[in-house]
């Protein structure tokens, strides 16, 4: 049998969507950043990787390692950016109203689902790829939204 991502549950989804809620902002996109990094280059992700857990960089001193873990997590809150700046348009068209804006505030988990499921179709987001809803719903009640609509 060969291997398959699987589709997420719209409850599990909403679950998660609902604790990344206690995370920054910045921290999201970052996080959407490393969701992002199975459509990048491999290489991309290899040198990530090796500049993290390359044995023959193991000995390096702290401050070194943590220079580096943190210029990946720049990384990857720079490509959450660019992603979110890639898609504004389509969300300022589709998600720019007055009810799709008080959605976001005093989220609950009817809420966060009507929100998961309209990122996924706005986005048209495969089925398989609907963590990246989640994430940006989460976002879009962390303040995004309200950046995005004028």
């Amino acid at each position: 049998m060969p291997w398959a991502i699987s589709e997420p549950a719209i409850e599990d989804l909403t679950r998660e969507a609902l604790k990344l809620l206690s995370f920054e902002l910045k921290d999201l996109y970052a996080l959407l950043g490393c969701q992002l990094l199975a459509a990048a280059p491999p290489t991309r992700v290899a040198h990530m990787l090796v500049s993290l857990i390359d044995p023959r960089k193991a000995e390096a001193p702290g401050d070194e390692w943590i220079l580096r873990g943190e210029k990946i997590r720049d990384d990857l809150q720079c490509d959450g950016a660019r992603f979110v700046d890639s898609i504004k348009e389509d969300l300022r068209k589709s998600l720019c109203t007055k009810d799709i804006l008080d959605l976001t505030g005093d989220v609950d988990e009817s809420k966060m689902q009507i929100l998961i499921m309209l990122v996924s179709a706005i986005l048209k987001i495969p089925p398989q790829l609907e963590p990246i809803s989640a994430t940006l719903a989460a976002m879009f009640c962390k303040s995004m939204l309200r950046e995005v609509c004028p």
